[in-house]
């Protein structure tokens, strides 16, 4: 039986970008195009000029091209893939719609980001949105570009019944610099911890560059980790009580859905698709560390335990394997 071909292509292999290669390689053979993201423009030109150079000798063999990400590494794909009457699919996931002057963030910052971003969503077949919030945002900003809402999905091994949780708190971000740390609203998860002293916060994720930018010390009832194996990463979502994720920038937030798989009560901002991941189970909160502090008091007294397999409940009927295979092959062929 033949099987259609996908390039499929991508900068960094993400656990969502390899979940959408496990869905395609269901179906179709699968060529991978891996962008190597480089810094300086001369380099990023030589890289698109070999990019080039492989879909002007290669693309025409492809049935249908995928890419994770509008960028200036999507432009190439597809414009190809227009040239040879075939079918682009762009997964847009964000950062690729953003312009956050304040903290640098988004590849409308950027005039020669943007042009390519912009040129790869006006000519792509059509755009795939994870979010309600960035599906919004794509029809605002590309009235004329074609898009479909497919949510993000949380592929995570997990145990069926709660373990039994202790007084943590839980922030999982991969903070690389001060613009990541301020985004992801670091600065008011380090003041909470004096609002409740009865707890132990966790950050997991700040890479060794951005271990400089926390206080020294640190107060006494937070620990900083960088990025953490699987298993032990797992163990901690297993045993916080409440998960923080307190941006002013966030898209959708994966760390937040694997919590609430874990039975964590989530604490977040009213930023991007965070209140679309949490629903009615979560708290929205201020970025206030006081009023954070005031509703994990609150919490703390009541039975929660209904409110936990909501969490969980919540995250396995909308943002499963599942439902993200079937929405997303349906929408490959439908196309």
């Amino acid at each position: 039986m033949h099987r259609e071909k996908i390039l499929f292509v991508y900068k960094e292999p993400s656990t969502f970008v390899k979940t959408d290669r496990q869905i395609l390689a269901e179906k179709y053979d699968i060529t991978d195009y891996c962008f190597r993201p480089v810094r300086g423009l001369g380099k990023t030109a030589l890289e698109m000029v070999k990019q080039f150079f492989f879909l002007l000798l290669n693309g025409w063999k492809f049935d249908k091209t995928y890419v994770w990400f509008a960028d200036y590494h999507s432009f190439l794909p597809v414009w190809f893939a227009h040239l040879y009457g075939k079918k682009s699919f762009l997964v847009i996931g964000g950062y690729d719609i953003c312009r956050e002057r304040s903290l640098t963030y988004g590849a409308f910052c950027s005039k020669f980001r943007g042009f390519f971003t912009a040129q790869s969503i006006k000519n792509a077949t059509v755009n795939l949105t994870v979010s309600q919030y960035v599906d919004r945002k794509v029809g605002y900003v590309f009235p004329k570009a074609k898009h479909e809402m497919i949510y993000n999905c949380i592929n995570m091994q997990t145990n069926e019944t709660a373990k039994q949780k202790e007084k943590l708190i839980l922030c999982v971000a991969l903070i690389e610099s001060q613009r990541t740390f301020l985004r992801k609203g670091i600065d008011t998860f380090l003041e909470l911890a004096a609002h409740v002293p009865d707890y132990r916060l966790a950050l997991i994720g700040p890479n060794k560059a951005a271990m400089a930018l926390f206080p020294k010390p640190l107060p006494k009832n937070i620990s900083v980790f960088e990025r953490l194996p699987h298993a032990e990463l797992a163990s901690y979502f297993e045993k916080a009580s409440f998960y923080c994720q307190l941006s002013r920038v966030e898209i959708f937030g994966i760390a937040i859905g694997e919590a609430m798989l874990n039975y964590c009560i989530p604490l977040v901002t009213n930023e991007g698709g965070m209140p679309e991941v949490v629903g009615k189970t979560g708290v929205i909160v201020p970025r206030d560390a006081q009023k954070i502090a005031e509703e994990i008091r609150r919490l703390e007294v009541m039975d929660t335990s209904a409110q936990r397999k909501e969490c969980r409940d919540r995250i396995l009927e909308l943002f499963s394997l599942e439902q993200r295979t079937k929405a997303l092959l349906e929408a490959i062929e439908k196309y």
